[in-house]
């Protein structure tokens, strides 16, 4: 998973995306909408958007990771 910052005039909107495969053909899906700049800085007072967005996407990868190891086992 990744982090995409979709910027326009008015506001940068944080998403997690990720890339899947369908019938040998590669797709990006939108995973969660985390919001806004101007929201995520007001929910995590005044914290660094983009730091806590990467630290986040991150940590998704890793849950997601660890899933796909216990069913290949």
């Amino acid at each position: 998973m990744r982090l995409k910052v979709s910027k326009s005039k008015n506001a940068a909107s944080f998403y997690v995306t990720k890339t899947i495969y369908e019938n040998g053909k590669e797709r990006t899906i939108t995973v969660e909408k985390l919001g806004t700049e101007k929201e995520l800085r007001e929910k995590l007072d005044g914290q660094d958007p983009y730091a806590w967005a990467k630290t986040y996407v991150s940590e998704l990868t890793a849950k997601e990771k660890e899933n796909q190891r216990e069913i290949l086992a």
